[in-house]
């Protein structure tokens, strides 16, 4: 049990890390709960050598300026930005060169399709969907593989990340376009590809520059298809990232978003970053695009069911949220498990998880339930 520092209420689903129950979070004396958030997400950071907030100076003393995300960090000589990627005093001694359009921190590897990618459940790779436009195999991609695109850093600092490696960018390799390139060129069982991370908002230039050569290369081979994913928490530039829905939807790829709020404030205490960018591109994407091509959804919606936090009303509101869009955008909800500094939570309960299968299928037509195995 933990107590919560504002209301006194004692509870299993109150963060140890956090130590403020959502109630307390959502109407309680904002001034004073955003100080004590401020201190953790700052305390969380330290510990991972990152910045505690995005960097934010003086036109005189800026010498660098990034609006890939939502951060906006402006940046002096020895600043490093919010995401740990950029710092132009490193970038000299070539300790941390900057990533760039033709070279980023990523790992890739091979997954077997299908694979528990969040969209598999309607995707070309793990069914019908899409053939022959978009695959060449008329039901699930057996015998195939995706490219999943591991981006280092992030523009939020999610305390339940489920990928907290992202962030050890000194233990990462810079690796160039053609490299990666000639991977998907040498293996002609590499169907679909997934940047996802940490988050692939810090580096979109470098992620569309590889669709973009990998697709010119596909031109030269006769009947070779190749989807393209970008799985973001939906901060980035919104100029970028349209240009990934444009690749995404002429590939037969999708844009999955972790919606991991409704709430402006909840997303705050979770991630230390707000979510009104992330609403925004959805919500354009959304209108703009959804429903432009047939057979394959163009984006989804994702909510990772942190107990105690992100329930079935929370829920609701996002649901509510992408079916005055389009009640047809398919929307995911996952089985939380501890993971990060958020270790002491249980895992979702079966009622909550049910619950807010209930709430979501009220309002959209197309919800899934992911790890069920973990109930």
């Amino acid at each position: 049990m933990t107590e919560c520092k504002f209301c006194g209420k004692k509870d299993q689903l109150i963060s140890k890390t956090l130590q403020v129950c959502s109630e307390c979070i959502l109407e309680g004396n904002w001034d004073e709960i955003e100080i004590h958030l401020n201190s953790v997400h700052s305390n969380v950071r330290r510990m991972e050598k990152l910045p505690e907030r995005p960097p934010s100076i003086d036109d005189d003393k800026m010498v660098f300026k990034c609006d890939f995300c939502i951060n906006e960090c402006s940046l002096s000589e020895d600043q490093t930005s919010y995401c740990g990627l950029r710092n132009l005093a490193k970038a000299k001694e070539n300790e941390l060169p900057l990533p760039t359009k033709s070279k980023g921190y990523i790992h890739g590897y091979l997954d077997a399709n299908p694979t528990n990618c969040c969209n598999a459940w309607f995707c070309p790779a793990g069914t019908s969907n899409g053939y022959p436009i978009y695959s060449n195999y008329n039901g699930p991609e057996y015998g195939t593989y995706s490219y999943a695109a591991f981006l280092y850093g992030c523009s939020f600092n999610c305390l339940f990340c489920q990928n907290s490696s992202h962030k050890r960018i000194s233990k990462s390799k810079l690796m160039s376009v053609d490299t990666i390139v000639n991977r998907f060129i040498e293996n002609e069982k590499i169907t679909c590809v997934c940047f996802f991370g940490g988050t692939p908002e810090p580096q979109l230039p470098f992620t569309i520059n590889i669709a973009e050569k990998i697709l010119e290369e596909m031109e030269k081979i006769p009947n070779r298809k190749i989807r393209f994913c970008w799985e973001w928490n939906g901060s980035g530039n919104q100029n970028l990232v349209e240009e990934c829905m444009k690749i995404a939807v002429k590939t037969g790829g999708n844009i999955k978003f972790d919606l991991k709020s409704f709430h402006e404030k909840l997303n705050y205490a979770l991630c230390g970053v707000g979510n009104k960018r992330t609403l925004a591109n959805f919500k354009y994407l959304g209108e703009k695009y959804f429903g432009t091509r047939s057979g394959v959804p163009e984006m989804s919606g994702c909510t990772l069911l942190v107990p105690g936090y992100t329930t079935h009303k929370e829920v609701e509101l996002i649901a509510k949220f992408i079916s005055n869009i389009n009640p047809e955008i398919p929307y995911s909800l996952l089985v939380f498990h501890p993971d990060y500094r958020m270790c002491d939570l249980p895992t979702t309960s079966k009622k909550e998880a049910y619950k807010s299968l209930e709430k979501a299928k009220s309002y959209l037509e197309n919800v899934h339930l992911g790890n069920q195995f973990l109930l």
